[in-house]
């Protein structure tokens, strides 16, 4: 028998060098010269015209001098979280962060500094890192990608190991000029071809969040190092050019390295802007109620606008216009979050026949609640130079979620993976027979997912319980599970991604109905899987309903009132009555909870005979877009 009959998901589409000696004295005298390197705090003396100092009375000591950083955290978005600054002496300091902006009083402590800022970008864990001197004190300190890149190169490992191992005491202004000159030098074509002037301080200029030339830099470069190799790569998301970045090697001795390209850039400033209007355009149509779906249609690309066709998740334009034309949640709503991945120029009359952007954002609700986290969103350029919606492209509906839930009755708790897969259209993918799914923690050859017998039902795992969900771990009783430790789940990256592949009945990858185009997309979560502990500790809700559940055979209302909802996101409710495979029914809804956390929905579902299964669950989800799952399922007595 079927144990889960719908996934936890959200049923909307749109719901991401000043002189050292002169300020030193602000935080060390000892940091120039005459005593150590890292000196006390505050003022330890005065300076006097003969070039000594005169000791004031130890009875009559003055009050330290405040002493101030600032400055923006973001990684092509405002980082939402905190920043924490460690000194010398490794003594800490952490404030939160307000619109990717912080300032942190470090009045008494040690310099140098090495800053962290943590937190999500567009629902991804982000930790980037910087670092300031002495010299520094009451200025502004950005806290980037690229500045954790310096960071990373002065200490010739990751920043994050810098940061934890505390050993910066001898940091000074010299290093910390020389690795930002070098990181700027190697990607000053791209800064001007965005607008950056060439006399930036990567490290102190201030910069807006998503309005100024620096932010769109960005945008457009990505950073990754490689913890094994401690090799760095810069990747310009335009043009796919890439440099890498030795962290052994220090600035004077990487001179010669050939600076990235700003060819191909040549319109990536402007079209930045416009491929961010085309979001802001399309939630206007929202901004005081709900549009036809003709008003939104000429923001979608068509045969009649674009190279390009419409389709999301196997919908049409139209079909999409009018499940958006009815979405309560996008009235006064906003996507937020913004990331441009990707912006593909290259023509090509098949597979790219127009400039092509990749974005990921989040649809929040008037009242700033999360609805969804949409990846691989395609914005395009039309025939007329304007970019609009693409959709995903995909012919196939997949919604895959990480998931940690716990059984309303006996309070055990699983920790899956559920790859949902749905396909509302078959005639443009009716040679699709299966599709199986790769990744980490998933077996070597993968998980095969079965086409169902009714079309638009959620794809089954082959071999399985009739459900969707991959458990990795479970402490429920007699739950079959893949079996994975705690450690196994640990090692599975921080941020994975899956592969999508569609076969046939004869085994060869599937193809687009009347195409060459393969059936075959790609993933990834904002988080791992929770290991086994996690889903144990995790901040489950909780439901009361009336009638109780164990009663309800349907045909009247059923209330379900839920607390310890996440406030931040939409509460998602899911009933399920089977009486048989032909005698069923189910109902979903995403809530938008209180500010305390609370929500409720009301349930009326009608069955021919008193079911035999009954289904319910109460998902919210954590920072990272984890769902976190309540549920109840009751099986009646023969």
């Amino acid at each position: 028998m079927k144990t889960d009959y719908a996934t936890p998901a959200s049923g909307q589409f749109f719901r991401t060098t000043r002189s050292a000696c002169a300020v030193a004295l602000l935080v060390s005298l000892a940091a120039c010269g005459g005593g150590g390197g890292g000196g006390g705090s505050g003022f330890v003396g005065f300076p006097t015209s003969g070039g000594g100092t005169t000791v004031p009375p130890a009875s009559d000591p003055p009050a330290a001098t405040a002493v101030t950083f600032s400055g923006t955290a973001a990684s092509g978005l405002p980082l939402s979280g905190t920043v924490t600054v460690k000194d010398a002496k490794g003594a800490t300091k952490t404030e939160p962060l307000v619109d990717g902006n912080y300032k942190i009083d470090v009045t008494g402590m040690t310099a140098p500094f090495v800053f962290r800022a943590e937190g999500t970008v567009g629902g991804v864990r982000t930790v980037i890192h910087s670092a300031a001197t002495a010299a520094d004190a009451n200025g502004t300190i950005n806290i980037t990608p690229l500045t954790d890149l310096v960071v990373a190169n002065i200490a010739g490992r990751l920043a994050a190991q810098y940061f934890e191992g505390g050993e910066f005491a001898s940091l000074t202004p010299d290093e910390l000029k020389a690795e930002s000159d070098a990181l700027k030098a190697k990607l000053l074509p791209v800064l001007q071809a965005l607008g950056v002037d060439s006399s930036i301080d990567l490290l102190r200029t201030a910069f807006t969040p998503l309005s100024s030339a620096l932010d769109k830099a960005l945008d457009v470069l990505r950073v990754s190092v490689d913890p094994a190799t401690n090799v760095a790569t810069i990747t310009n998301i335009v043009t796919q050019q890439q440099i890498t970045d030795d962290l052994a090697v220090k600035a004077a001795q990487d001179a010669g390295t050939t600076p990235m390209s700003g060819a191909g850039m040549e319109t990536a400033a402007d079209d930045i802007t416009l491929i961010r209007k085309a979001l802001t355009d399309y939630v206007a149509k929202f901004a005081t109620g709900l549009p036809t779906a003709g008003e939104l249609t000429p923001l979608l690309a068509t045969s009649s606008n674009s190279p390009y066709n419409f389709r999301l998740s196997d919908l049409s334009a139209a079909e999409f216009a009018n499940e958006e034309a009815a979405d309560t949640s996008m009235v006064g709503a906003s996507f937020t979050e913004v990331v441009i991945n990707r912006i593909n120029y290259t023509i090509d009359p098949v597979n790219n026949p127009g400039p092509r952007a990749y974005v990921e954002f989040t649809h929040r609700d008037k009242n700033g609640v999360a609805f969804s986290n949409n990846k691989g969103m395609q914005v395009v350029k039309g025939n007329d130079g304007v970019w609009r919606f693409r959709g995903d492209g995909r012919v196939l509906d997949i919604n895959p979620h990480v998931q940690a839930s716990k059984d309303a009755v006996t309070g055990c708790v699983t920790t899956a993976l559920q790859f949902s897969i749905r396909d509302s259209n078959p005639s443009n993918s009716n040679a699709a027979v299966s599709v199986v799914v790769t990744g980490p923690g998933l077996p070597p050859n993968g998980l095969r997912h079965v086409r169902p017998a009714l079309a638009g039902d959620y794809w089954p795992i082959e071999n399985g319980d009739g459900s969707n969900l991959y458990r990795l771990a479970s402490n429920c009783a007699n739950l079959p599970t893949a079996g994975l430790t705690d450690s196994a789940i640990a090692a599975i990256p921080a941020t994975p991604e899956y592969v999508f592949t569609a076969y046939t009945s004869g085994g060869q990858v599937a193809q687009i109905t009347n195409s060459t185009t393969d059936i075959v997309y790609r993933q990834s979560f904002n988080a791992r899987p929770m290991t086994l502990a996690e889903a144990a500790a995790a901040a489950y809700p909780s439901f009361t309903t009336t009638p109780a559940f164990a009663s309800y055979n349907g045909g009247s209302d059923f209330t379900v009132s839920a607390t310890g909802l996440n406030p931040g996101f939409a509460a998602e409710f899911f009933l399920n009555l089977f009486a048989s495979s032909s005698d069923n029914a189910q109902e979903q809804a995403d809530v938008a909870p209180s500010t305390g956390g609370t929500a409720s929905k009301t349930f009326n579902l009608s069955v021919g005979s008193t079911p035999v299964f009954r289904n319910m669950y109460v998902s919210t989800r954590d920072a990272t877009w984890r769902d976190v799952v309540l549920r109840d399922s009751r099986i009646l007595p023969p």
